[in-house]
Parts: structure tokens; sequence; C-alpha cells
């Protein structure tokens, strides 16, 4: 099953069902329904374990570099971290109200930043800012998420090689006559 987000494809051959989480148009299949709720790009079930899958595409080549700066600064500063910590949380709230979440979830998230050294220090600053924040609870019987990983697309492909991720080229445009 082959999930886009703009330009950037992932195929998740082996899923039992893979969807696109954000959608907000009334007329699209998985409509979300909630606009004030955050939620991640991609909802993966595979036969163990469920994915919410969140992608960020400041390495496009259309990138603009207002949207760069704005990226970066919101990376540096803490607040890009909490918008995916606040994006796994709601998605998990809206799943387990739809009683959709029977297996271990794990959060993953494609990030096309081509300094690879940012992704394991942003994967736990992402994981700090998720229930239960570090702390034990031992009144809980199961774990909110098995792990929190961030990768860039090389890193993703050497991870996980059933799961490609590919950008897709522009179709190519036709020569203007003249």
């Amino acid at each position: 099953m082959k999930l886009r987000e703009r330009d950037l494809e992932i195929d998740f051959t082996d899923a039992i069902n893979a969807i696109v989480f954000d959608q907000m148009k009334v007329d699209q299949p998985n409509f979300h329904g909630i606009g004030q709720m955050h939620r991640v790009d991609f909802v993966v079930e595979l036969e163990t374990a469920i994915l919410f899958v969140e992608v960020k595409d400041p390495g496009n080549p259309k990138a603009q570099s207002k949207g760069l700066e704005k990226f970066h600064g919101e990376l540096q500063n803490g607040t890009l971290s909490d918008t995916f910590a606040a994006k796994f949380i709601d998605t998990f709230l809206y799943r387990w109200a739809e009683a959709s979440l029977e297996k271990p979830v794990h959060y993953v998230n494609l990030v096309t930043l081509e300094d690879s050294e940012l992704l394991p220090n942003f994967s736990d600053e992402i994981a700090r800012k998720l229930p239960p924040m570090g702390m034990s609870v031992p009144r809980w019987k199961r774990p909110l998420f098995e792990n929190c990983q961030v990768f860039n697309i090389e890193l993703w492909n050497a991870s996980f090689p059933k799961w490609p991720a590919s950008r897709l080229m522009p179709a190519p445009t036709a020569p203007q006559g003249g």
C-alpha cells in the first residue's frame, strides 16, 4: 500500500491497512473530522503493531527559504518536538476512541534532513514529551508507545527495507510550441 505526502511516497508492502490520517475534506474516505485535533500523516496497521507516521520535508528541492527558516527555528527552540508530540497524542486519543488500538503503537517519523546527527536527539526530545514523560506510573498496564524514532530518507530505507520511501519526480512538462 503506497501512501503519499506531497512528493514523498512510502510503500508499506506488508500492511494490513494503511490510511492517510490527516485528511480534512468531508468527501474523503478517511476524513479526520475534528480540525482542532493534531494528527499524524499516516496510520499503518501491521500484523503485530500499529505505526503512526509523520512526514516533514525540509529537504524538498522546492522548499522556500522562509519555510526552511521557520522549520529550523522550531527545531532549535523545541516547538517542533511539541508539535510532533501533540500529533501523536491526539492521534492516539482519536484512534483509541475509535477502538482501533489493539496492538502496540510505534511512532516513526520521516524528516528529510541531510544531517542525520540531529535525528537521534530529535527522537529523544519528542519521546520526553509523550506521556508519561519519563515518569513511572505503576497503575499503567501498558505503554502508550513502544518507541519513537526519527529518520531521514537514507536511514529510513536502511532501517525499513520493506517500506521504501522515495521522492517522486515531477512529471516532465511538455515543450512549449513555437
